[in-house]
């Protein structure tokens, strides 16, 4: 009798075949393999880098849907966990590597807090320095200084250090507002609840939208930096272009969905 699949590891990906041979390479390695049943779904989002194809070759056990025309983030990550048969959905972006443990170590802490929502691990950089991927929820004020900072995580005045959370320990579970959607755990039947990324996002903000939403529903999100994972991120929206009017356009949407002040959002935790 074939063994209950455990977490789906669910994967987007579009032309990111360079990241995606450290993933499954991680994903299937004898040291950093989960230990609980898994499945992995690779979702591609019309790659033209031979992505499919090697993943074809090299990791046939894993579930590929190919999509015929681009779509977003979330309603890319909603149909994998639409197609996902496990209990819990990890949703891994290509750029990950995991650590050892990894997935196991989330798996091991939300199944002991029925009150919380979504649990994220600890990210780092390829130097295995700490990724600062915990953050406050946004407002105008924290928008206006990341606009005249041109998004740099280095810039040095308070308003940024507080967003990106530069002050906490790394090295406690604790609860946050959110994290960048890089790597996440939760149920399937509580994304399902959720209702799943909000499609009114194409790129930009969904994972601060998820969160939010986990929050008001009174359920925790929380970070478990037992679970470590070496994230290659990349930053895109600099620049005028494309992807900087997608993050115009989220902010826009996320305003108007959950209003402009941070503080609006205390009253959830």
């Amino acid at each position: 009798m074939r063994e209950e699949v455990k977490v789906s590891i669910i994967t987007v990906g579009m032309n990111h075949l360079r990241f995606i041979k450290e993933l499954y390479r991680s994903l299937y390695d004898n040291k950093t393999q989960p230990k609980a049943n898994f499945e992995a779904i690779y979702v591609d989002n019309c790659s033209k880098d031979g992505s499919v194809e090697y993943i074809k070759e090299n990791y046939p056990q894993v579930r590929i849907f190919e999509n015929k025309e681009k779509k977003g983030f979330g309603k890319n990550n909603n149909f994998g966990v639409s197609m996902a048969q496990g209990q819990y959905v990890a949703l891994i972006n290509p750029d990950i590597v995991l650590q050892e443990n990894a997935i196991d170590n989330l798996l091991d802490y939300i199944e002991k807090d029925l009150s919380v929502g979504i649990v994220v691990p600890k990210l780092l950089n390829p130097d295995l320095s700490i990724q600062h991927s915990v953050r406050s929820f946004i407002s105008l004020k924290i928008l206006f200084h990341r606009v005249i900072s041109r998004g740099k995580d280095e810039a040095n005045n308070k308003t940024t250090d507080d967003y990106l959370q530069k002050d906490i320990d790394t090295n406690l579970i604790q609860p946050i507002d959110w994290a960048i959607g890089a790597a996440f755990l939760l149920s399937k039947d509580f994304f399902e609840e959720l209702g799943g990324f909000d499609e009114a996002y194409f790129l930009y903000l969904e994972d601060e939208d998820l969160c939010l939403r986990t929050w008001k529903m009174r359920r925790k999100v929380m970070y478990v930096p037992e679970s470590r994972m070496i994230h290659n991120h990349l930053r895109a929206s600099r620049k005028i272009g494309k992807k900087m009017l997608f993050h115009i356009k989220s902010m826009t949407i996320f305003f108007f969905k959950h209003g402009i002040s941070a503080k609006n959002h205390e009253q959830y935790k």
